[in-house]
């Protein structure tokens, strides 16, 4: 029971530890692929298809590396000043990126945007330079007998979730009716086999840096946006607050003022008293 445990982490660790990478298909579906350690015989098999290559290629008339570049210089595709060019911006470049890991934290934005962009113009230029001579040298007989030997491995190593392997064998990678996953597999092994990420040009120095002062000045903008806003919510609040005083208090021109009630006037008629004291009859004198 403990052997069949044992054995059982030591597959899920062996599972765990394989690269992934992914595949979005034409229905959007996101399906997730894995890149596992070849075997030994995986090994001797790529070395063998490299040979093999090779040496098909010198048969069909492909040039050495050597030779390409004795063509190239002979044609005035590589010169001195070329030379001279990629070595002056591969050392700008070195010294760029020197200074961009080199400034501290509280060095200004503007600083450090500035010394990022240089430095990503920079590789962009040598990358130019590079492309001068690549695309030539992409068809002498090594860099043929060097895809072979990597289409090879990309058709032992990549998995399915499983741990099973996706392609049969050499010749079913070679046939699969889906371009975009053998290209993408075969890119996902190239990187892996030089200890690069897959996302490697995403995390350059001046990728991380002009990321950083992004996500910066993303923060600020949207801080400003919300003190805006309760800026506007306190000014409305306080514009309520005063609309509901002065209904509370009416101005004083709008309160009426207090007569005194006038005293009710008194009906014609009978004198003060006249109902309580009849009238006196005049005396009459007797004659004498």
């Amino acid at each position: 029971m403990a052997d069949a445990e044992t054995t059982k982490e030591a597959v899920k660790e062996v599972l765990d530890g394989r690269r992934e990478f992914t595949l979005e298909t034409p229905d959007n579906e996101i399906i997730h692929y894995f890149i596992a350690s070849p075997s030994g015989e995986d090994i001797r098999k790529s070395d063998w298809q490299y040979s093999k290559v090779f040496n098909q290629a010198i048969v069909d008339g492909f040039l050495t590396t050597s030779q390409m570049l004795a063509v190239l210089e002979e044609k005035d595709i590589i010169t001195d000043a070329y030379s001279q060019n990629v070595e002056n911006v591969r050392i700008s470049l070195g010294a760029e990126l020197f200074k961009l890991e080199s400034l501290l934290e509280n060095a200004t934005e503007e600083v450090r945007e500035l010394t990022a962009l240089e430095v990503s113009r920079l590789r962009d230029e040598l990358f130019q330079l590079n492309q001068r001579v690549n695309g030539p040298m992409a068809n002498t007989c090594e860099n043929l007998a060097e895809d072979a030997r990597t289409d090879f491995l990309t058709s032992r190593v990549i998995q399915k979730q499983d741990g099973t392997k996706l392609w049969e064998d050499y010749d079913a990678f070679r046939q699969d009716e889906n371009p975009a996953l053998g290209i993408k597999s075969r890119f996902e092994v190239m990187l892996w086999l030089q200890g690069l990420e897959s996302n490697f040009l995403e995390n350059t120095p001046e990728q991380t840096v002009l990321r950083e002062i992004a996500q910066i000045r993303l923060n600020r903008a949207l801080e400003e946006a919300e003190a805006e806003i309760d800026a506007e919510q306190a000014a409305k609040a306080g514009a309520e607050s005063e609309e509901v005083t002065e209904n509370l208090e009416l101005p004083e021109d709008t309160v009426e003022e207090v007569k005194p009630k006038p005293k009710p006037k008194r009906k014609p008629g009978r004198p003060k008293g006249s109902a309580s004291k009849p009238k006196a009859k005049p005396k009459i004198k007797k004659p004498e």
